[in-house]
């Protein structure tokens, strides 16, 4: 189903990198478009670097944040797009969260902006799953909180949708494997497209992201180029009031 681009945008990104490397043809074509970073706390300096962090060339998980903080300001700028950066720490320097710990965050943010907000589906990373698991409860406290006109109209209608995180939906099954879970749950995913042809635009902002895409390889480089794959998120019972 072809949707129109939505005016006002809000794409949850757990690092710093995947909002663009999935949804950064959506991105470009947006008029209001903040991408909310997850996982872009900067970890002490002392932390010893992760093997990640040592192959991208840093010293310190510490400078490699910082640097990939500029990238990602830089990118944003390519794209015309703003950033906010959460202050939690990405999984491999050694700091674990609940799904609890990430709501009250990101609820206070996507309330005050309203309109679409895009989050990752949660394929295979740790922090990809959390982040989307944070979301979901973040809808489903927003849902439940909604007020309605005395037409039964919502006050602050909100749209969900959900992304394939680029890289990871290459693999065998999670996909599917993620779609059926949620179907469980009593949730419903419709495919969506969106009228968006700035793919030379996207591969601009992705280059910003210097540091880390030589070690990505060849097919998660063109995977990142390949079309954007979304899903509208909508419950299987309406709300009862």
């Amino acid at each position: 189903m072809l949707l129109p681009i939505p005016k006002r945008l809000t794409v949850i990104s757990p690092h710093l990198d995947d909002a663009v490397f999935s949804c950064g043809c959506l991105l470009a074509e947006s008029r209001d478009a903040l991408v909310i970073t997850v996982f872009a706390g900067v970890p002490d300096p002392e932390i010893a670097a992760p093997a990640w962090d040592i192959a991208t060339g840093f010293s310190s998980g510490y400078q490699a944040v910082l640097a990939r903080r500029d990238e990602d300001t830089e990118s944003m700028r390519r794209l015309g797009a703003r950033n906010e950066w959460l202050s939690f720490w990405d999984s491999q320097y050694g700091r674990s969260y609940q799904t609890t710990d990430l709501v009250p965050a990101l609820k206070t943010i996507i309330e005050q902006r309203g309109g679409t907000v895009l989050m990752p589906m949660g394929l295979r990373h740790p922090d990809h799953l959390l982040t989307s698991n944070a979301c979901l409860a973040v809808r489903e406290a927003l849902r439940l909180a909604q007020q309605y006109t005395e037409d039964g109209v919502p006050d602050h209608p909100m749209n969900w949708f959900v992304y394939e995180e680029a890289t990871y939906r290459q693999f065998p099954g999670l996909v599917i494997t993620r779609l059926a879970a949620w179907k469980q749950a009593g949730l419903t995913m419709r495919a969506v497209k969106f009228p968006t042809s700035s793919i030379i635009k996207k591969a601009y902002a992705v280059g910003a992201y210097q540091s880390q895409l030589p070690l990505f390889g060849t097919a998660k480089r063109a995977d990142m180029g390949s079309p954007e794959r979304y899903w509208q998120l909508d419950y299987e019972q309406p709300l009862q009031r």
